[in-house]
């Protein structure tokens, strides 16, 4: 029976190196509980990051001393310089993998297929792939698998796995790493599990939600698949906030962790620019120690000094106010809000223009 232990994307960095260092410690100790670790790509952020953290990641690598398979990433690739990760000097229990490449973990066959700008499959290739002849048969890659429904992220090439090659090797599963959100997706009847980025890196949308890791035990003709959380990762949440209603971030800020990324989308109408900026203030002094990052935005946020003194603005906004209290539909109260913001800026215009 094979017990893999499964990440990818963990982007260590110079940059976050406290931080990203911290959730590949909590793998590793996960990972002394299965037979090996294999890191599906984007281990490092950049061939620099490689460079100037590689002794330490050797370092802990060879204090877990069970087998740890990296493969290459298109990250690994950036500022490389030609310089490909087995010219680098790893422990003995590190096994780069930078081209297609087949192994057996306890009667488990394991098809690698790192990041590649083309695939191509050979005779040779093919002749293994016809030789496989274990119980079960696991790809593991980096990349996108054709047919994904997925748009791709800013500054993230394709990185594209033809469906064909999957097919012709047939596996249980297909583990893959690149795409930052967690997803299982069936493409012409093969299980796909994207297992998402083991840290937070970018605020992006795909990046929400609990950092994972896959954890794959084989037991007779079946794979069992378990998903285990990663607490140092944090999370990274977006908040849509009224500017007259803020007070309820503190229940949500009970949930928070040390290593959340936080990001508050403050909309709504304000009339004092002075009195906007403390709350603002207040919100970063309170929180801000409590995560790792905060970030207050008011982009949709309309400002409008002493709009509200207008007797036909406050006639408005009592008649939207009592809409917003008659519904609890988010929807109607977002279109709402909305209508107040073009409505008063209408209304004041007409004023304005009225007072010339």
């Amino acid at each position: 029976m094979a017990k893999l232990l499964i990440s990818s994307d963990l982007h260590l960095s110079i940059q976050e190196k406290e931080y990203s260092l911290s959730v590949l410690d909590e793998i590793i100790e996960y990972a002394k509980d299965y037979d090996a670790l294999m890191l599906l790509g984007d281990t490092f952020n950049t061939f620099e990051d490689l460079q100037e953290l590689k002794e330490i990641f050797s370092k802990k690598m060879e204090n877990y001393q069970k087998d740890v398979y990296l493969l290459k990433g298109n990250h690994e690739n950036l500022k490389s310089k030609g310089i490909t990760l087995s010219k680098l000097k790893f422990p003995e229990n590190v096994i780069t993998i930078e081209d297609i490449s087949f192994f057996n973990i306890d009667n488990l066959d394991i098809i690698a297929l790192p990041y590649s700008e083309k695939y191509i499959i050979d005779n040779n290739i093919n002749k293994k792939i016809y030789n496989l002849n274990a119980d079960n048969r696991i790809v593991i890659a980096h990349g996108i698998v054709e047919g994904t429904l997925w748009s791709i992220e800013e500054n993230e090439e394709a990185a594209s796995i033809p469906i064909d090659i999957i097919k012709k090797i047939d596996p249980n599963i297909a583990i893959v790493g690149h795409i930052h959100k967690q997803m299982e997706v069936n493409i012409e009847n093969i299980e796909i599990i994207y297992t998402g980025s083991a840290r937070v890196w970018r605020r992006t949308k795909s990046e929400m939600g609990v950092r994972r890791c896959l954890a794959i035990n084989t037991e007779s003709n079946s794979i069992k698949k378990t998903f285990i959380k990663i607490k140092n990762a944090g999370e990274y949440r977006i908040y849509e906030k009224n500017i007259n209603n803020l007070s309820n971030l503190e229940q949500k800020a009970s949930e928070w962790d040390i290593n959340d990324i936080i990001d508050i989308n403050i909309y709504g109408i304000a009339d004092d620019e002075n009195e906007l900026d403390d709350k603002i203030n207040s919100l970063k002094n309170k929180y801000s120690k409590y995560v790792r990052d905060i970030n207050i935005k008011t982009s949709e946020l309309f400002l409008l000094e002493n709009a509200k003194n207008e007797s036909i603005i406050k006639e408005f906004l009592e008649i939207a106010d009592e809409y917003e209290f008659n519904t609890n539909n988010e929807e109607d109260l977002e279109i709402a809000e909305i209508a107040k913001r073009i409505g008063i800026e209408k209304i004041y215009s007409a004023l304005q223009n009225k007072k010339r």
